[in-house]
């Protein structure tokens, strides 16, 4: 048997013991994975020197990134 038939063998066999609702789930992270991996296939457009003489500020993006992290901090938090 080739490797990729003998990994879908012991998937499988990992499989039996789990309930409706998890093989549900294990399905769905599945179509979730192919729909990713058909993501990362589409065409990339270059933009390079599309900002060529723009002043970009980077710093702000640190302090958004603060902000929206404290904010699922405080969504926890309320739980």
């Amino acid at each position: 048997m080739n490797k990729a038939a003998i990994t879908k063998h012991e998937i499988y066999n990992k499989l039996v013991d789990f309930s409706e609702q998890d093989l549900h789930d294990i399905a769905n992270f599945i179509d979730f994975m192919r729909h990713k991996k058909k993501l990362g296939a589409k065409k990339v457009f270059k933009l390079q020197g599309i900002l060529k003489g723009h002043d970009i500020d980077l710093s702000v993006l640190k302090e958004i990134k603060h902000q929206i992290w404290r904010h699922v901090d405080q969504e926890l938090d309320n739980e």
